[in-house]
């Protein structure tokens, strides 16, 4: 049989290796007409189309896979839920939406206008918990699952199956075995190494889990490109917990590499969380395409809030650690992602550029961003603006981290200065504008964050809030340097030219 088919390849080889060649360059130059309609900027497209005409054989596969900047599907399941559940999706369509080029907030501070830009309603009567670094996040996260009365929504970019993981679990565990509704995202490409035995003890216990599967439908069979990297905790539609910390040990500080693991959350208890709740439904819709029966949409009044939290205080459950100096906060949850009609992500950044007066400090642990956003955060500065952001010293992700140096070097040149946080590993993801506005989540300052993920940021305008932000991001900027220009040449040369290489691969990071 085998030297059959080798005399058949022999004899036919001069006929099969011209046919699949020409195959290829015929698929090569559909893909790159495709690319030059689809690809978001220019450059790129013509990159793209180049390689795909003088080498398909080799970029076809890489631009199937890495090229697309739009996710398929997204709001089609949403709609299917929809004939089916719809006054649930139409729930979650006013919590998270408001109309497009209108101003529907009605008032003119800065939150308002960064909810405008972003299509966002705003909710008012919230208090916050600002959580600084992993102990007092898992301490805060452990709790709040153990005070569920009804229901449990959890969503992870990444979780791992070592000490802190297995606390997670058995808190998720104890909860749905006490009859409670615990349902569970995760994202497959995160969590790729998480191993099937704990996911099976999730579900034994009555955990409903479910990966997010971004290679869900024909259209994104092959896209590894896109990911969920959003991270949430909602408690009963009234209390939720988001940020940039994933489960595992190494968010409490214990990665070899790194002596310390600089992060932050926020926790917020009131209208905001349903409109958090109005996200995780829209992920769980794509994931299962089944509805949220149990989830609360109501509104609850100023006074209802009052007196749940003063109740969760006498408890000393869900309040503990806890600091309910208001109910006044404004909140407007940021919710981004390559579903959207517009590159929603850059428009959060640019907004924030322009609507600073005297500050912009951000933080990210990636300093990949697009032109959109180094353009208004430039202009921003020439506004003479304190526009400064701050990365780590070390790397988690190296071709990242060389591809920043060049970014690095570009903002120095334009005047804004970058900071490098010494003081172990930083992972935070926040803005603080003026003494007004700050935002915690999951947003990077990387083309990924901008334009391939799932994202989510919850943008505060709570005074008290602002200030703790204010406080901790100076602590921050005390363990960092700034970056001197000078030392760029002083780098050795491979890391120079291990730069250029990793800029060429920027919109993928």
């Amino acid at each position: 049989m085998l030297t059959n088919l080798t005399e058949l390849l022999a004899d036919w080889w001069h006929i099969i290796i011209p046919l699949v060649i020409s195959v290829m360059q015929m698929v090569g130059i559909a893909s790159a007409i495709h690319a030059t309609l689809k690809v978001r900027t220019s450059q790129a497209a013509v990159a793209w189309a180049t390689g795909l005409v003088a080498l398909p054989m080799f970029v076809v596969p890489l631009y199937w896979v890495f090229g697309r900047n739009r996710f398929g599907g997204y709001r089609q399941a949403i709609q299917q839920v929809a004939t089916q559940h719809k006054a649930s999706v139409e729930a979650v369509r006013r919590e998270l939406q408001t109309d497009m080029n209108a101003a529907s907030s009605g008032t003119d501070s800065p939150l308002a206008r960064l909810a405008d830009v972003l299509d966002t309603p705003l909710s008012e009567g919230n208090t916050f918990q600002l959580l600084v670094d992993g102990q007092t996040f898992f301490e805060t996260l452990l709790e709040q699952i153990a005070s569920a009365e009804s229901y449990v929504y959890v969503q992870f970019y990444i979780i791992k199956d070592d000490k802190i993981g297995n606390q997670f679990a058995d808190a998720l565990c104890e909860r749905a075995r006490a009859g409670k509704i615990v349902r569970l995202l995760y994202d497959e490409v995160g969590c790729f190494r998480l191993s099937k035995t704990y996911l099976q003890r999730l579900r034994e216990a009555g955990v409903e889990v479910h990966s997010f599967n971004t290679r869900q439908g024909w259209a994104n069979r092959f896209q590894l490109n896109f990911r969920n990297h959003r991270k949430l905790l909602l408690v009963d539609g009234k209390r939720a917990i988001t940020g940039g910390l994933n489960i595992g040990d190494e968010y409490l500080g214990h990665a070899s590499w790194a002596s310390h693991w600089r992060d932050t959350a926020i926790r917020v208890d009131g209208p905001a969380a349903r409109k958090l709740q109005a996200m995780f439904a829209a992920d769980y819709y794509w994931a299962t395409r089944r509805d949220l029966p149990e989830a609360a949409w109501s509104a609850d009044s100023q006074n209802e809030t009052r007196e749940a939290l003063s109740s969760n205080a006498e408890t000393n459950i869900a309040s503990k650690t806890f600091e309910t100096y208001s109910t006044s906060g404004q909140a407007a949850v940021c919710a981004t992602g390559p579903a959207d009609y517009r590159p929603r992500a850059t428009m959060m950044f640019a907004s924030v550029a322009g609507l600073a007066e005297q500050r912009l400090w951000i933080s990210s642990p990636y300093l990949v961003p697009d032109d959109t956003c180094i353009t208004a955060l430039t202009m921003a500065r020439a506004r003479g603006v304190d526009v400064r952001i701050l990365i780590p010293e070390k790397a988690d992700q190296w071709l990242v981290y060389l591809a920043g140096f060049y970014y690095e070097r570009l903002f120095e040149s334009n005047g804004v200065p970058v900071y490098r946080y010494g003081d172990g590993f930083l992972h935070q993801k926040c803005v603080l504008v003026d003494d007004t506005v700050a935002l915690v989540g999951s947003t990077n300052l990387d083309n990924r964050s901008l334009h391939l993920n799932f994202e989510l940021m919850l943008a505060v305008s709570d005074q008290e809030l602002v200030n703790q932000v204010a406080e901790m991001m100076e602590k921050d900027f005390a363990s960092s340097k700034k970056t001197i220009p000078e030392i760029e040449r002083l780098r050795p040369w491979y890391l120079r030219l291990g730069t250029i290489i990793a800029r060429l691969f920027s919109p993928i990071l």
